[in-house]
């Protein structure tokens, strides 16, 4: 009677006691899935696991579907933790592969004395005895499993339960840290789009795509192909691996490789193994010591305007390719080629828009050129005085550390600054002789018929000073307006010392060219009331450096 009270009295004693301890289990299960950090979590559950069915070692691994592989992912209560991380097995082999195939549990009483068990049973002190493996499963789907060795007792449905749980929290910290992941690489691709569209320079836009390409992705190498259809080849500009180590330009001819297809179809192609695909061209491997895995490749695809009765339609335009090679972890997926093909769309328009606007401006530069030359034919005495000028004006410009539009401005205006001489008098231009002081005033008025001439052309109004000014002098006894200093235009008082060098160093009617030294201390003594000493100083520092190559004398 007394035994069977006692009985009575312990039973729900120790229920609630497996209660209490349930509620403990699912609270703490519930404090770790309050993390984000997905390596604390994965750790901290299967420490749980273990905890819960009083084991000492336990094991978790995640499938990678890509490979039909199980990689170790967290390992616990093992000496080789470490050395196991990353490893990985066949999920058709050994007890863990048959739980996640069967999406079941398995038990094993003694892993010595069972045939699926392939790994080490481990010494003395540290022996695995038996082992509990169950499938981590998310919506019906095994995505990996957990095996936990030397237990002392099984609850499998709480284990499952963890498991469910853990698998649960797994994918919200993916799916989070794959947001955070994607915010941070849109923003960083906008940053970089932003960069590209600040720039016209074509190698500045080219190494930009090169160099954040292979960080976006997370690539081992990255690599850039431009086409060259006149000899039917694709050249290869840019290509920098994790080491920034940058190949020489080569060429391939352009239906070779992947890259080869990508530009000659304007497909993308992701492939996670080219050794299984036939269109890979090794020689590119051989060059850059680069063991090509698994690419991404993506065309430069630009608009091209029809121009003529069909002005205004467009095709498709295909001028390169970009690659990403070797993820360095996993594969290129769908938000790597989305990125890249975003890349490479805005790169390749301003790449366009960069090439149009160098065209456009060698066509105008061109186009002065030969306005110039033509002016300059008028005078046999100047043939490749306005060339000259604008030569050694930018030569000074760059030593005086001018910016590249202020640069451009004088270059312009040095090569137009006699371009008035188109209204003087062939007559007078050519003249053999000295000039009457009639004749000489009719050539101080080209300054104001050059401004006069320019002055309707809207892109040209910087360079107006270069035209009316460099006949300018310092102490204001100049022409056309008698400006004295600082009134006068700095491009003209650069212009004005070029054009006075030329002057002297050149064959005239009414006296033979000068030696250089002649000519320069003729400068230095025209410097303050003539000429700017600043820019004499300045034209004087780029002659000695070897950066103004003055024109050959000539007998006359």
């Amino acid at each position: 009677m007394l035994k069977r009270r006692k009985e009575r009295q312990t039973g729900p004693l120790e229920a609630a006691k497996e209660t209490s301890q349930l509620y403990r289990v699912l609270a703490r299960a519930n404090q770790i899935a309050s993390t984000t950090e997905l390596d604390d979590l994965l750790r901290e559950m299967l420490d749980l696991i273990i905890t819960v069915c009083g084991a000492n070692t336990g094991t978790m691994y995640l499938l990678d579907k890509d490979t039909n592989e199980l990689v170790f992912q967290v390992v616990r209560g093992d000496t080789t933790e470490s050395t196991l991380i990353g490893q990985r097995i066949s999920v058709n082999k050994g007890i863990v592969g048959e739980s996640v195939q069967k999406k079941e549990a398995v038990l094993v009483e003694d892993l010595a004395s069972d045939p699926r068990w392939y790994g080490p049973i481990g010494d003395e002190k540290n022996q695995l005895k038996n082992a509990i493996t169950f499938p981590l499963l998310l919506r019906g789907e095994a995505i990996g499993a957990v095996q936990v060795f030397n237990y002392t007792h099984a609850p499998l449905q709480l284990m499952q339960f963890l498991g469910n749980r853990m698998t649960s929290e797994y994918e919200k910290a993916i799916l989070l840290q794959k947001s955070e992941e994607h915010s941070q690489r849109l923003q960083v691709l906008i940053s970089l789009i932003a960069q590209i569209s600040s720039t016209l320079d074509r190698d500045q836009i080219l190494s930009l795509i090169i160099d954040e390409a292979r960080g976006l992705l997370n690539a081992e190498a990255s690599s850039l192909f431009l086409l060259d259809k006149e000899n039917n080849d694709l050249v290869l500009h840019l290509s920098k691996d994790v080491h920034k180590t940058t190949l020489p330009p080569l060429r391939i001819p352009a239906d070779t490789g992947i890259i080869g297809h990508v530009v000659e179809t304007g497909e993308v192609v992701s492939v996670k193994d080219v050794s299984e695909d036939k269109r890979h061209y090794k020689g590119i491997d051989e060059i850059s010591g680069v063991n090509t895995e698994s690419l991404l490749a993506v065309p430069l695809q630009i608009p091209n305007v029809v121009l003529g009765r069909e002005r205004g339609t467009t095709e498709a335009h295909i001028i390169g390719g970009v690659e990403a090679i070797n993820k360095i972890d996993g594969f290129f997926d769908e938000n790597d080629t989305e990125l890249l093909s975003t890349l490479a769309k805005q790169a390749a328009t301003v790449l366009h828009i960069a090439q149009l606007y160098t065209n456009a401006d060698e066509l105008f530069l061109n186009t002065i050129k030969a306005l110039v030359a033509a002016i300059d034919a008028k005078d046999p005495y100047t043939e490749g005085h306005s060339q000259r000028v604008s030569d050694y004006s930018v030569a000074m410009a760059e030593e005086l550390g001018l910016s590249p539009e202020i640069r451009h401005q004088i270059r312009i205006g040095a090569l137009l600054h006699d371009i008035g001489k188109i209204g003087v008098p062939d007559s007078i231009l050519s003249k053999p002789d000295c000039l009457t002081p009639e004749e000489y005033d009719e050539v101080k008025k080209h300054p104001v018929i050059g401004a006069n001439i320019i002055k309707e052309v809207r892109l040209l109004q910087d360079e107006l000073p270069a035209l009316s000014q460099h006949h300018e002098h310092m102490d204001g006894k100049g022409y056309p307006y008698g400006l004295r200093g600082d009134e006068i235009s700095p491009i003209a008082r650069i212009v004005a010392v070029a054009d006075v060098f030329d002057a002297l160093t050149s064959n005239r009617p009414y006296r033979d060219a000068m030696d250089v030294e002649t000519a320069l201390d003729i400068l230095r003594k025209e410097a303050g009331d003539h000429l700017d000493t600043q820019y004499v100083d300045t034209f004087i520092e780029v002659y000695t450096q070897g950066k103004i190559q003055p024109q050959e004398r000539k007998l006359p």
